[in-house]
């Protein structure tokens, strides 16, 4: 099976970036970026040594892999201009939540080509470790991506529509709410004029011991314990916060739904010993 020969990505934000950085890398032939900021397509085709363009209607005609590295909502849109122009090529975007056959009423052929994974301008992908969730509309096409798949990165997985939208769930929890949890983390310390650093060693440890084990046997701090009291000191401390309280709540009755919280966030006493 022949590799493709005239790679078109679409795109010029942090995912088509590192992708296209990597497919040149692995001396995979790409030929052009398209992008509706001339700006940012001229700046990554300078890179990466290649034709760019505004225009869909510039897209390579005779193209016979098409990369849709864009956002979600803008896939079916784009996806359906440059099928007219490129008709033959294989389209496939890069998203974890939007299905294999959204491209199917335009493109002949289409896919999913999907890395997963968290993409950062300042960070290098260390793309043997990162997976590639892959499907496509015809058995062909799905050993293509496979093939392509091995090249830029190392695992490869089939996974189908339902399967991708519930790990896409899976991954906002495990990257972007976790995330979310460090960036409160800082604003807390910020506020209290301690150096963020103080809660490094313990985030690296809580994320290698998720990775060694079950992050649920893992699972350690006063919800797990059922201490209603210092949950309480807590609680107070984050009325003035009134999201980050509301998230403390629910993340603790979720870490232990037996957790009796009734009280909690009223001025209930608490035993002089614990105060």
């Amino acid at each position: 099976m022949d590799l493709p020969s005239r790679i078109v990505l679409v795109g010029a934000g942090r995912i088509a970036t590192h992708l296209g950085r990597r497919l040149c890398t692995k001396h995979l032939r790409l030929v052009q970026i398209l992008n509706r900021s001339a700006q940012a397509a001229q700046m990554l085709a300078h890179e990466l040594r290649v034709s760019w363009s505004d225009q869909w209607s510039d897209i390579y005609p005779d193209a016979d892999w098409v990369i849709l590295a864009i956002r979600d909502d803008a896939v079916a849109e784009i996806g359906s201009q440059l099928a007219s122009y490129a008709p033959h090529a294989l389209y496939t975007h890069t998203s974890g939540a939007t299905p294999t056959d959204i491209l199917a009423p335009w493109c002949r052929r289409y896919g999913v080509f999907y890395p997963l994974q968290s993409f950062s301008a300042e960070r290098m992908p260390l793309w043997s470790k990162i997976p590639f969730c892959i499907d496509a509309g015809s058995p062909e096409d799905l050993l293509l991506l496979k093939k392509i798949a091995k090249i830029i990165g190392n695992v490869v997985y089939h996974i189908n529509d339902e399967q991708r939208a519930v790990l896409h769930i899976a991954a906002v929890f495990a990257n972007n709410f976790a995330n979310h949890c460090f960036a409160i983390a800082e604003r807390i310390m910020k506020q209290q004029d301690l150096p963020f650093e103080l809660l490094h060693p313990l985030m690296e440890e809580t994320v290698l011991k998720a990775l060694a084990d079950s992050p649920e046997v893992m699972q350690t701090g006063p919800a797990i314990r059922g201490d209603r009291y210092t949950i309480q000191r807590h609680l107070r401390w984050l009325q003035t916060h009134p999201l980050w309280h509301a998230l403390y709540v629910n993340m603790s009755r979720s870490i232990n739904p037996a957790l009796d919280l009734e009280g909690l966030t009223s001025e209930e006493e608490m035993p002089v010993q614990d105060r």
